[in-house]
């Protein structure tokens, strides 16, 4: 997490939980020299091994459920009906609301997501690990996938170029040539923000995910590094380092920030899940927006 730098200053790194590269090590926290490997050149990092073990982890799962589902038989076992509960909660609280009586042409694709960001998630809340969507490179990356399947959803409805017109209010003003010309003026303004509302909404998507994941995990590391920074090595005049015994300050700040880190840890569990939800709703909203558009 920090560490002495050569000036005798601490050298701390807030955002060590949620940073990835080729020399980042799967567990940097620890600095136990753990690097991964470079596969026909290309260089694995620790988040691609969270969202592959997140992806196995919701393909398995829902590669089982279903052939679970297709036998016709009773739902029988805590993992049965817990996933059978997931596609359910999904179907009903987020499929629905948004694409109605499309809804469950969807539920594989939003269940999907849903279960992915929520995995990926709850894996940032393991000690010594990484939250992989505290990454605007991972949650853009999410947003695409949204984008293209809410896009490819209205030309399919709609055909190419009907979906593409379909961004282009109609405006019936009656009038002389001024009116018509203000008319004029008003459908393109509209027609160039509805337009640019396609590309906003992929931003939403991806900012909204990343900015809550990485402000969570940004204000538990400062909490904890109030214990790191009350039992500090003090520097030395002469070179080196004086490390003291941590004074009464560090027993008073110690327990505090203890028990706000814990208390901070169960709302980012739930967090974890809200912002999964959140992704997912709106994607729903914006495939049933694209699919049937108000005007």
């Amino acid at each position: 997490m920090s560490a002495p730098a050569d000036d005798g200053k601490l050298a701390i790194d807030p955002f060590h939980h949620v940073i990835d590269g080729p020399g980042i090590e799967i567990f940097e926290s620890l600095n136990l020299g753990i690097h991964l490997p470079a596969i026909a050149g290309y260089q694995i990092t620790k988040f691609h091994v969270f969202l592959a073990l997140a992806a196995t982890i919701v393909a398995v799962s829902m590669i089982w459920i279903g052939r679970k589902m297709a036998s016709g038989e009773n739902p029988r076992g805590k993992m049965w009906n817990l996933l059978e509960s997931l596609l359910y909660f999904v179907r009903e609280k987020i499929a629905k609301p948004g694409l109605n009586d499309e809804a469950d042409k969807y539920v594989p694709f939003l269940t999907t997501i849903f279960l992915f960001i929520f995995l990926t998630n709850l894996l940032g809340m393991i000690p010594f690990l990484g939250s992989a969507t505290a990454s605007i490179a991972v949650t853009f990356a999410l947003a695409l996938c949204s984008f293209v399947v809410i896009h490819v959803s209205g030309i399919q409805e709609m055909g190419f170029k009907k979906y593409i017109l379909s961004f282009i209010p109609h405006l019936h003003l009656e009038g002389g040539p001024a009116i018509k010309a203000m008319g004029f003026c008003i459908t393109v303004g509209m027609a160039m923000l509805e337009y640019a509302t396609a590309f906003i909404r992929l931003a939403v998507l991806a900012i909204r995910l990343f900015a809550n994941m990485l402000a969570g995990h940004t204000a538990l590391f400062m909490i904890l590094f109030f214990i790191q920074y009350v039992s500090r090595p003090i520097s030395d005049p002469m070179g080196g380092y004086l490390h003291e015994s941590p004074g009464w300050l560090y027993y008073v700040i110690a327990p505090v920030s203890i028990l706000l880190s814990v208390a901070l840890s169960c709302l980012e569990l739930f967090v974890a899940g809200l912002q999964a939800f959140v992704f997912t709703l709106l994607t729903s909203i914006f495939i049933g927006l694209a699919k049937h558009p108000a005007h």
